[in-house]
């Protein structure tokens, strides 16, 4: 609680929080003037608005222009496991493990269910890099899955490798992801539970070694706020007011 306060009252973000289309900038004139707001600015967000929705333009970590309902949480669907691999970069930090590591060293089952899997003689193969990268072979649904490629010889967009990618960084953690990162990353951008929600797991069992399983496929909806604050601390490489969230390592 006490981190979100101060993230509050020292983020960049805050001024004018709240404000809607048509209200103009809420910012310095001189990132008035870098905007060119009557032109560039209301261009941006005439066209955004074409689409619906809500939006913030920033510059140098400040809050220019808004548009829509800043408190509207959407859907970010895939965009959850840009988010979710933060914590791979969390346990980069932690030395608890390397993304060369074999997935097995960490979640022993790693791929099965279904147990035909293991007639593949694949599944020790399997390392981080394969899961974060698309190439550890899974099929596409979020579920359990069939192993269909060997482990790095084909990239194939996969939700089921995400999400043994979660359950694999619960494990680790021994701890509900979402908890986790709102302890180390999301109080201290001042995110609380009202800009992002994560939701349970829909798609594999609901929890993992007793701890709660959450998805990196989909599953984290969250306001502009919210989304504005992980992307600028991933502009800054990671760090939040000289504080280290983040490797900068991983961000490269």
């Amino acid at each position: 609680h006490g981190a979100q306060q101060i993230a509050r009252q020292q983020s960049p973000f805050s001024a004018g929080r709240g404000q809607v289309a048509g209200t103009g900038m809420q910012a310095d004139p001189q990132l008035r003037g870098l905007f060119q707001l009557e032109a560039l600015g209301q261009q941006a967000r005439d066209y955004a608005l074409t689409g619906g929705g809500a939006g913030y333009i920033t510059r140098a970590g400040k809050l220019v222009m808004s548009w829509g309902d800043d408190t509207q949480l959407y859907a970010l669907r895939s965009s959850t496991k840009s988010i979710g691999a933060t914590v791979v970069g969390l346990a980069l930090q932690d030395n608890l493990l390397t993304v060369d590591d074999f997935a097995q060293q960490h979640l022993a089952q790693i791929g099965i269910p279904p147990d035909t899997n293991a007639t593949t003689g694949w599944l020790d193969e399997i390392t981080l890099r394969h899961l974060l990268t698309h190439t550890a072979g899974f099929d596409k649904p979020g579920g359990y899955v069939d192993l269909l490629f060997q482990p790095g010889t084909t990239w194939s967009y996969s939700d089921a490798g995400a999400n043994w990618l979660a359950d694999l960084l619960t494990v680790v953690f021994g701890q509900d992801l979402r908890t986790l990162m709102f302890d180390r990353v999301f109080s201290f951008l001042g995110i609380t539970a009202s800009d992002l929600t994560w939701r349970n797991n829909n798609f594999r069992d609901p929890t993992i070694n007793g701890i709660v399983s959450r998805e990196f496929a989909s599953g984290i909806s969250a306001d502009v706020d919210a989304m504005a604050r992980i992307g600028y601390l991933y502009l800054r490489r990671g760090m939040r007011h000289g504080l280290r969230l983040v490797p900068e390592s991983f961000i490269d």
